[in-house]
């Protein structure tokens, strides 16, 4: 199923309630693990071929398999996330060469965010292969299947970011309006890129090639929403 097709089949009312129950709570701490959680469950039933969505079954497992994709977006922006603090700290010294320094500090942190983010979508598929998180870490494998679908992935690298931005600021809406449409549509936004991204994954060599769905993982076609 190619993204436009997915788009149409996911907005069914039998599935959109539950890519809505994601997004609401998206940016609400702690309980965006639960959310996190649900893409992992997405991108691993895209990886065998099940239709639909998952449901929000075991929900206990959903959570801890979101905290530990969590941990995993952690560790990689670790390293321009250090750069930045490192940037503000001298910038906030006041003079000429601890601000000239924190600019260079910021356009390094800026570079290295990119480069580090560039990966996370085949991370996240790695590790919703079997949930295991030291396969979101395996580098020269994510990069050598990243080559192999170089211009589809920076294609789907930049509209991603695009759509997520103009998800995003719809959050200016007024009142409590704007902060639940927002949540809702940059969820959505992640979910179709999970898709997007599985799709071009298992198209790669680098797959585990499972035949089953990690553990909770269910056909979401004849699975009901609890």
């Amino acid at each position: 199923m190619d993204s436009i097709s997915f788009i149409i089949f996911s907005v069914n009312t039998r599935y959109v309630t539950r890519w809505i129950t994601g997004g609401l709570m998206l940016f609400i701490p702690v309980l965006n693990f639960f959310s996190l959680g649900y893409l992992a469950r997405a991108s691993s039933m895209f990886m065998i071929g099940g239709i639909g969505l998952p449901t929000w079954e075991r929900k206990d497992e959903v959570w801890k398999e979101g905290a530990k994709l969590l941990y995993i977006l952690i560790l990689y922006e670790a390293v321009p996330s250090f750069l930045f603090s490192c940037a503000f700290l001298l910038a906030s010294f006041g003079n000429f060469l601890t601000v000239f320094m924190a600019g260079i500090l910021k356009i390094l942190a800026a570079i290295a965010f990119l480069l580090c983010s560039f990966f996370i979508p085949f991370a996240v598929c790695s590790y919703a292969e079997d949930m295991e998180v030291r396969r979101a870490f395996e580098f020269e494998r994510i990069a050598r299947g990243v080559r192999e679908v170089l211009a589809r992935y920076i294609v789907g690298y930049l509209l991603s970011g695009v759509c997520i931005y103009a998800a995003y600021m719809v959050h200016r809406i007024p009142y409590l309006v704007g902060f639940i449409v927002s949540s809702i549509a940059v969820y959505y936004v992640l979910l179709v890129a999970t898709h997007y991204y599985t799709q071009l994954y298992k198209g790669t060599s680098i797959t585990a090639g499972r035949s089953e769905p990690a553990q909770g993982v269910a056909d979401g076609s004849v699975l009901s929403l609890e």
